[in-house]
């Protein structure tokens, strides 16, 4: 499955361990589902891990890390949908370029769509609860 996560999950991730956000990073780290980014994506992530949590070096370093496990792609449509946070429609930009099934995320302008182009919108929560289900029904036998 083909996943972009929002900078704010990845950053809940990154900052405060522990919780849904991480555990669906960790499913991109263990190689059991594609992580889609881009270059505005990962320079937004590095950003706000230097700005708002006066981390540079860690930034650096975590910015790498996702760098090296996921598909970096370079969108080649802008998109407008958000207007309240244009910020956002980087992460429409990035699952449309690369088809992506699900975007993960905690913002409320994204989440509000619950699907673009085909792509759904969810929390990390939910994301979490849908995979469950999911492997739960792989494995009852039909």
């Amino acid at each position: 499955m083909r996943i972009v996560l929002d900078t704010n999950v990845l950053v809940s991730a990154f900052v405060f361990p522990g919780g849904a956000p991480e555990t669906v990073y960790r499913l991109a780290v263990e190689e059991r589902l594609e992580l889609i980014t881009s270059r505005p994506l990962l320079a937004e992530f590095g950003r706000v891990l230097s700005e708002k949590f006066d981390a540079p070096r860690a930034a650096t370093e975590a910015v790498a890390q996702i760098a090296s496990i996921a598909t970096v792609v370079d969108p080649t449509q802008e998109v407008a949908v958000i207007a309240d946070d244009p910020e956002d429609n980087r992460v429409l930009e990035a699952a449309l370029e690369s088809r992506a099934e699900v975007t993960v995320s905690g913002d409320r302008h994204l989440l509000r769509l619950k699907s673009w182009q085909g792509v759904r919108i969810v929390s990390p929560a939910d994301f979490l609860a849908e995979d469950a289900r999911h492997r739960e029904q792989r494995q009852i036998p039909g």
